[in-house]
């Protein structure tokens, strides 16, 4: 019997948590980056690479609704950071949605009919922040795409380097979009 038990414990993991902080919410961050995120190692490599070339402190890949973390970089994560990051998401979603406007531009039908396919709507752009904190850091949240954000932390100082950071930035975007072209074509074999 006690051997059937070892054989049982021997790959189970577990986090406390709570319903009352975001524990939970990082808890199921790292089932999902690693278990459900088959190409975690790139997005690690990705990120690690984005944090190196802006001197970053630490980047988190995020899933917009539900606030959990797709992936992060290397370093460690920090209950803290992750909480501040998680909720910046939500500040930045609620002045966009009160002042920026609609995001999807509606094609009108042609000659009465529906519209088709290919006439979805359009993404015309993401939203971004920039936010200074009390304590010498410095967060920037930018938009992948309707389901993700990129949010990271960095001291203050180095947002000096902003055009650097928005370059950097958009090469991140253009590799996760290419790596998400590379998965969809790899699972339609």
């Amino acid at each position: 019997a006690q051997a059937y038990a070892d054989d049982c414990l021997a790959g189970a993991a577990f986090s406390l948590t709570s319903i009352y902080d975001h524990s939970v919410f990082e808890a199921f961050s790292k089932l999902v980056s690693r278990a459900l995120v088959p190409q975690r190692i790139v997005l690690r490599k990705m990120l690690d690479a984005l944090v190196t070339a802006c001197d970053m402190e630490k980047s988190f890949l995020f899933d917009v609704a539900s606030k959990v973390y797709v992936a992060t970089d290397s370093a460690p994560v920090d209950s803290a950071s992750y909480e501040l990051c998680a909720d910046a998401i939500d500040v930045v979603l609620d002045v966009a949605s009160i002042y920026a406007p609609d995001k999807t531009q509606q094609p009108e039908p042609s000659d009465g009919e529906e519209p088709t396919r290919e006439e979805e709507p359009k993404q015309t752009r993401s939203n971004a922040a920039s936010i200074q904190l009390s304590n010498g850091m410095a967060l920037v949240l930018d938009e992948v795409d309707r389901n993700l954000a990129l949010v990271c932390l960095l001291r203050t100082e180095n947002l000096e380097k902003r055009d650097l950071i928005d370059y950097n930035l958009g090469c991140f975007r253009t590799a996760l979009a290419r790596l998400a072209a590379l998965n969809a074509s790899s699972a339609g074999k």
